[in-house]
């Protein structure tokens, strides 16, 4: 199934269902195909005027049962976590217990090394550890210098070819930080409960308010989200990120 055939599906889902509840919220008929013409006239209609998804004012997404974007006006939005979009909308959403966070665990893990590690190695208590750091240093390079250098090269260069060295010293010294290491790594993950079928809310972010109505999307395991988007919450709520972090053991 194509991507606008599911889109096509979902809005037309989504202007059965969802209609009443939108209506309660102050915007009414949010769900319409978004194949009807644009009317902005609202001279004609009885008590609130209807918006739309196409309104600059409305952002619509359909989100998966892990917060995951599938449909969005913006389409650089699809395939991003929910709560790196908008952290305010998701961080109420846990706190209403329509999503709830699930720590995962990767055994298999690749990290950086800490360059200010902690090591059960013997610290530098004397400067006589690091000189005889730098003299091991300084015999290695010799002798490695010794083993490149060619002595015949000064009697018959005409019979040699140039070639480059296989080791570099400067690959020898890559930063620390940039050595991978195996590791255990946690990062969180977002589970819908399917007992919450529908909700609503208010977000105060300072000057503004932000509303929000999310409802199931009957026989599937998909949300239909709207969101006010003229009110900008991001210094208040931060992104939600899925980064994973190193677990720590104490030894």
């Amino acid at each position: 199934m194509t991507l606008d055939v599911l889109e096509s599906k979902f809005w037309a889902i989504a202007a059965q269902e969802a209609e009443r509840d939108m209506a309660a919220h102050g915007v009414d008929n949010v769900h319409q195909n978004k194949e009807r013409p644009n009317d902005t006239d609202c001279s004609d209609v009885d008590g609130i005027c209807p918006l739309r998804c196409d309104s600059v004012d409305i952002a619509c997404y359909m989100i998966d049962n892990n917060g995951f974007v599938l449909i969005s006006k913006q389409r650089n939005d699809a395939g991003r976590f929910f709560g790196e979009i908008d952290g305010s909308v998701m961080t109420t959403l846990i706190r209403m217990g329509m999503f709830k966070r699930v720590s995962l665990f990767d055994y298999q893990a690749m990290c950086k090394m800490n360059s200010h590690s902690v090591s059960s190695a013997r610290p530098l208590l004397s400067p006589f550890y690091g000189l005889a750091s730098a003299l091991k240093w300084f015999l290695s390079n010799f002798l490695l210098f010794l083993l490149e250098f060619n002595f015949c090269g000064f009697w018959h260069t005409e019979h040699f070819a140039d070639a480059k060295a296989s080791f570099s010293v400067s690959s020898a010294h890559k930063k620390r930080g940039d050595i991978l290491q195996p590791c255990d790594t946690e990062y969180p993950s977002f589970v819908y409960e399917p007992s919450v079928k529908e909700t609503n809310s208010i977000i105060k972010c300072g000057r503004c308010q932000k509303m929000f109505v999310v409802q199931q999307i009957p026989d599937s395991n998909l949300l239909m989200l709207v969101v006010q988007a003229d009110c900008d919450c991001s210094k208040q709520y931060p992104p939600i990120t899925m980064e994973p972090k190193e677990v720590k053991y104490i030894l």
